[in-house]
């Protein structure tokens, strides 16, 4: 099963994150650098297996700083830990130490595809975690800043992704 998700996320990076899309109006895919991270071998992808889910993001967060081959890591999670709201507080917390360590970690789901771990939930949307280098995100965003890559942006998803991460990122310096 393990093999199974880690293929569903690289195919979800490959046909999902990486592709022009629908809500940029097929200029811009979701996340115009994944396909370089993802060619470049700096994405590292790990599944859950029911341990302690603190001590899991932790541990795999400890191993992303270890290890300088990766700059991103997707932990990925079954659909119903969308609504465990401990992890989005936790997350929350954990990001105002990992800033200040070059670091930034953001929830979300998969979308287009279908968790294949064993839930009432199963064949919804994995959950994911996703950290990466916080250098590298905001040199991103400074470039998109000067593209259309925001304008379709409701306000509330803009101040959820980008402000937050840009006042975190301003605390850090």
């Amino acid at each position: 099963m393990k093999l199974a998700i880690i293929q569903d996320i690289k195919n979800w990076l490959i046909n999902y994150i990486e592709v022009n899309h629908e809500f940029y109006n097929y200029k811009f895919p979701p996340c115009p650098y994944a396909k370089t991270a993802r060619i470049n071998g700096t994405v590292d992808i790990c599944v859950w297996q029911n341990e302690n889910i603190k001590k899991f993001i932790l541990e795999e967060v400890q191993s992303l700083k270890d290890n300088k081959k990766f700059n991103v890591k997707i932990m990925v999670f079954p659909a119903k830990m969308r609504w465990y709201f401990h992890i989005h507080h936790y997350i929350k917390k954990l990001n105002n130490q990992l800033v200040l360590q070059d670091y930034y970690a953001q929830i979300g789901r998969a979308i287009d595809t279908k968790s294949k771990f064993n839930e009432i939930l199963k064949n919804n949307p994995y959950f994911i975690i996703i950290v990466n280098k916080l250098s590298d995100v905001m040199d991103g965003q400074h470039a998109l800043s000067k593209t259309q890559y925001y304008l379709s942006w409701s306000p509330g998803h803009y101040n959820d992704v980008v402000v937050r991460r840009q006042n975190l990122f301003e605390k850090k310096i």
